[in-house]
């Protein structure tokens, strides 16, 4: 999924009509004082981050003057928030409030439908709320071929305890048009927490979360996005690589994350750092558990099915573009997925990558096949004369324990060479 930051959610609720506080998006100390210069007033500065509980760590800050909206956003881009360091800081109107409320609209999976949800005490974690009395949460699972009717966004709203028929009103279009930012971006979830009840009867959205679809990504161009996987810190370049290839072409399912972008961590564990090419849960864990016990950390996770060879080809060529990687690891699940494909690809990559020796690697490299056309995939490799290098081993059908004991004896061998 793709996670969208505060001010870009804050954007698709005003395209279908939702109010939000008028503000703007600060890269540095001197826009931040402008900006509240413009709003003139009370401010609220908010870090962007792709994380919850910026409040509880401190990193909300609110100001009087465009002075005191400068010296915070000093403050603030000098912090690390839940791991992101603060780049843009939004900075708001503050919105003072009588009543508060929690909106959103997700996709439940249990039953493959979206479900929308209403509590009455907004600013909380939802979390938090569903240990209350059942009274404070409202559920309501829309028709998705019908869409959700503004009578229907009413009746939601009308069954939480002492709610006045203006709050019914104004929370209910806020609901309902909540709901078509859902439909209308391919939205995993679209959350409001908290939507604001002035006293004016005005609704406003306080703040937004907005997770969409990544395999819905390329059929919103107007709205820029990368489709990168969500691993609790700002996504690598690589990971933003590999999500665009996702996005030229949606044949097949394609994943990859880095879990040591740097290598650093290999070094901390004193573990040496390889490439790492998997598909099937079962298969990834299992082959990396077997790594592991031989002192090797896969520096990344992939998962791959029903994917051309073109797409192999180029996940490939960014799994090798870890600079720090001492080897490369491929064992596919026991599938029935085409391998000869998985072979195509990876071995134009190789060729590419290593031009001068028509393929062969400078570091050790193990291929597992296992599977539908494993045997053919084999073959491919002994062909093309990338089998006969000496730092690769070329297997077939045997188990993530001896795939890892193939790859140290190829490491060990290859480090020797070296020294």
């Amino acid at each position: 999924m793709v996670r969208l930051y505060e001010y870009q959610g804050k954007e698709l609720f005003r395209k279908k009509g939702i109010k939000t506080p008028k503000g703007s998006v600060a890269k540095t100390p001197e826009e931040a004082r402008k900006i509240a210069e413009e709003i003139g007033g009370k401010t609220v500065l908010k870090p962007q981050i792709l994380a919850g509980g910026r409040g509880l760590a401190g990193a909300i800050k609110f100001a009087e003057s465009p002075a005191e909206a400068e010296k915070a956003a000093r403050e603030l881009f000098g912090m690390e928030v839940r791991g992101f360091p603060v780049k843009e800081i939004l900075v708001e109107e503050f919105v003072p409030h009588e009543k508060s409320y929690y909106l959103s609209v997700l996709s439940y999976h249990g039953e493959r439908k979206p479900v929308c949800i209403v509590s009455s005490m907004g600013g909380v974690e939802i979390e938090e709320v569903a240990e209350k009395p059942p009274d404070y949460i409202v559920q309501y699972p829309p028709n998705i071929l019908k869409g959700l009717k503004t009578y229907e966004a009413y009746n939601v709203v009308r069954k939480l305890p002492n709610v006045s028929s203006g709050e019914v009103r104004a929370v209910g279009d806020v609901l309902k048009r909540l709901y078509d930012v859902y439909r209308g971006y391919d939205c995993k979830l679209a959350e409001i927490n908290p939507l604001a009840l002035t006293s004016k009867g005005e609704a406003i959205a306080l703040d937004a979360r907005v997770q969409i679809d990544d395999d819905a990504v390329y059929r919103h161009p107007e709205l820029g996005l990368a489709a990168v996987e969500e691993a609790g810190r700002p996504e690598t370049e690589l990971e933003v690589i590999a999500g665009k290839i996702n996005m030229e072409d949606p044949r097949g399912v394609l994943h990859f994350v880095q879990s040591d972008p740097d290598g650093s961590y290999s070094k901390q564990i004193n573990a040496v750092p390889v490439g790492f090419y998997s598909t099937g849960t079962g298969s990834t864990l299992t082959s990396i558990d077997e790594l592991a016990k031989r002192g090797y950390f896969a520096v990344n996770t992939t998962d791959t099915a029903l994917v051309p060879a073109s797409k192999i080809y180029k996940l490939t060529k960014v799994i090798l573009s870890q600079p720090h990687i001492e080897g490369f690891v491929f064992i596919s699940p026991h599938s029935s997925q085409q391998l000869l494909l998985y072979a195509r690809g990876m071995i134009k990559a190789l060729k590419e990558l290593y031009p001068e020796t028509g393929g062969k690697p400078n570091i050790p490299m193990v291929f597992c096949f296992r599977g539908g056309w494993d045997k053919e995939a084999v073959e491919l490799f002994k062909k093309h004369g990338i089998a006969d290098s000496p730092l690769v081993k070329v297997l077939w059908r045997v188990t993530e324990a001896e795939a890892a004991e193939e790859f140290d004896k190829l490491y060990r061998r290859w480090k020797q060479n070296v020294k």
